[in-house]
Order: structure tokens, then sequence, then C-alpha cells
């Protein structure tokens, strides 16, 4: 059974500046502002339920001199991003470094309630930019058991527009990375350049010590990681 306590999310990283990677945000990677020279972890967070427990990430983090980048939802059932507990969370998250994003629902919000998706996500980053006095660099499509695919609103539209530097799913990295997830919460799964590595569920830290990947693209989920079990 694999471990998802946030003891073993802590030795994931731990594992990978012991092998001398470089723990990067996405900004960083699509900005190209890191040591090319050195393997890389491309570090990401998406927050789908349990904004909570990045309390704990903040902590790992803070404790390894480590950054992510962490995309939040607006639109979530289970958390209100807007809460001022919630917005102390964002801000040390930011304070060591990490880069705040959009985990957009776009395609979801234009498909069951008829509102301007244009329009929505430029208030959107406008909202994140001044709640949080930071610049929004990226955004990160969601995917929900809906009828839609949030990704596709960036079929017809460009970042430039909404002066935005990338999708967390752009080819650029998707096509060139070992990419590694914990969004089927129990297990892990893995692609090599965009393409599925069946039955491959080794840990991040498994992909590091046997394959030692160049970029290794790191997904993570607050709700999937605990101290002693999942629903406490």
């Amino acid at each position: 059974m694999s471990d998802f306590t946030f003891d073993y999310y802590k030795k994931i990283f731990q594992t990978a500046l012991d092998s001398d990677y470089q723990v990067i945000t996405l900004k960083e990677f699509f900005s190209e502002e890191y040591d090319k020279n050195k393997k890389i972890v491309v570090n990401r967070i998406d927050v789908d339920v349990k904004i909570d427990r990045l309390k704990t990430i903040y902590k790992i983090f803070k404790e390894l001199n480590l950054k992510a980048s962490v995309y939040v939802r607006l639109h979530a059932p289970n958390y209100n991003l807007l809460s001022i507990g919630n917005i102390k969370i964002m801000q040390e998250l930011i304070s060591i470094g990490c880069e705040i994003g959009l985990h957009t629902e776009l395609e979801d919000i234009g498909g069951y309630c008829n509102i301007n998706k244009v329009k929505l996500l430029k208030q959107e980053i406008k909202l994140f930019e001044t709640l949080f006095d930071i610049k929004v660099y990226g955004t990160a499509s969601h995917g929900d058991m809906t009828h839609y695919n949030n990704l596709d609103f960036w079929k017809t539209h460009s970042y430039s527009d909404f002066g935005l530097l990338y999708e967390a799913y752009d080819k650029q990295l998707w096509n060139n990375c070992r990419y590694v997830s914990d969004s089927e919460w129990t297990r892990w799964k893995a692609y090599e350049n965009g393409r599925l590595l069946g039955n491959d569920r080794r840990t991040p830290s498994e992909h590091i010590i046997e394959d030692k990947p160049k970029v290794l693209h790191i997904l993570t989920h607050p709700e999937s990681w605990y101290e002693g079990y999942i629903y406490e």
C-alpha cells in the first residue's frame, strides 16, 4: 500500500534534494528561471477539496526551504477561498516564495451558469492579484465529474490576452517531462512526455532514485495527504 502520510510527503522532497534536484515553480519553468544544467522538480499543488491541509505542507516547505505553484479554486463546494483563515494560509505560502494561481473551472461555469468566460477569468485574475498582492502568471484547469473539460477554454484563447504566461498543461512542459501525480488518491500514476506509463505506480521518490528524470513534474493534492488517517 502506498504511503500518503505527511511524513512521506516530506521524504519525497528530501529525496529530491538529496539527489541534487532543484525544486522550482511553474512560473520559473516557463520563464526559464532555473539552472538548465541541473535536474529539476517542477512542484505543483492543486487544491481540490481540503485547503486546510496546506498548513502542514507550508510547514514542510518552510523547513526544507522549498516552494511550489499552488492553484486554488474560487468555485469549490468544499472551501471558501475568501475566508479570513484561508487568505492567511495563502499569505503564509506566498511568504516562503510559493506561486499562487487559479485552479480554473471556466468551461463548467460557462456551460452550467451561462456566464461569459472571458470576462470572468479577467475578473478572477484581478481578484487574486488584489487579494494576495501578487502577479498571477498561470492557471491550472480543474478536472471534475462534469460534462465539460475545463482545459478546452485554451483551444480558442491565448494566455497573453489575460496577461498570463502559461497554463499548467501546456505542451512545453507536458511533452517534455516525467509527470507523476497522486490524482487517483490512493496510488500514483505517471506519464512520460505526455504518454501514460501503464501500470507504473511508483512513487516520486522511486522515480528519482531509479530513473533520475531530467525534468520531474510532481502534482499533489492536499486532500490525499494526512497525519495518520485520510479522513482526519
